[in-house]
């Protein structure tokens, strides 16, 4: 499994905005981690300081006890090779079929092409979208799109899976069966991280923090966030 460590994490923007301070906390490995907040209360710039996209302006970022914020272009690279990416908008590409959409990464890793179906079938099978591997995005749902999103994040056996909004464009209904399959992953040792708006896709999970005025607390799985517009994110 791998660890996550947020030491002190601050992030300020321009006109001196402090979207997140002070931050710290370690992600479990045996559970998902939900990090909730109302629209606009800074959890995509947690994300993408996690992905290394943005540093933050203060503290640390540790994957496995190293601190990702001082790595340089080709090791943050390779340090996201080991992190899956869930967005809300799954991108899948329309006209190739789901195998297509799910081996891509694999082919720009080079593995052999045994390997790459070996791992395609599996992952298709983990999220239940065997049948489909011959079709095109436009046939499959919204839900059904993500599932595949979430197969191709982690078909090249992630150390750390991120989903930020996963769920955003779904129904309550769809959103609980797309949050089930990011339940399974800490079994397999990954360490899955998930930010949404949806208090309701964190009922009766261990691990929930609410992200407020810039600050993180842990939760009780049941509370409610009041979504309100803001122009930061």
């Amino acid at each position: 499994m791998s660890k996550v460590v947020l030491e002190n994490i601050g992030k300020t923007f321009e006109n001196d905005f402090e979207v997140l301070r002070e931050i710290s906390v370690t992600f479990d490995q045996e559970s998902v981690n939900f990090i909730i907040g109302r629209s606009g209360a800074g959890k995509t710039t947690l994300i993408r300081i996690l992905l290394g996209l943005t540093p933050p302006t203060k503290g640390r970022v540790l994957f496995n006890e190293v601190d990702i914020t001082t790595l340089g272009r080709a090791e943050i690279a390779r340090y996201r090779r080991s992190v899956g990416i869930v967005l809300q908008d799954p991108s899948l590409i329309p006209n190739r079929t789901i195998f297509d959409n799910v081996a891509m990464p694999l082919w720009v890793r080079g593995l052999r092409s045994k390997d790459i179906r070996h791992r395609v079938d599996r992952c298709l099978n983990v999220v239940g979208l065997d049948a489909v591997r011959d079709l095109y995005p436009v046939r499959l749902s919204t839900g059904e799109q993500q599932r595949v999103s979430i197969a191709r994040a982690i078909a090249h056996r992630p150390k750390l899976l991120v989903a930020d909004e996963p769920t955003g464009n779904m129904d309550n209904q769809l959103s609980i069966e797309v949050r089930s399959l990011f339940d399974m992953f800490p079994e397999l040792g990954t360490t899955v991280i998930v930010a949404t708006h949806e208090p309701e896709l964190t009922e009766h999970m261990r691990h929930v923090f609410e992200l407020k005025d810039g600050s993180l607390h842990r939760v009780a799985p049941h509370v409610r966030v009041t979504d309100s517009p803001s122009p930061n994110s």
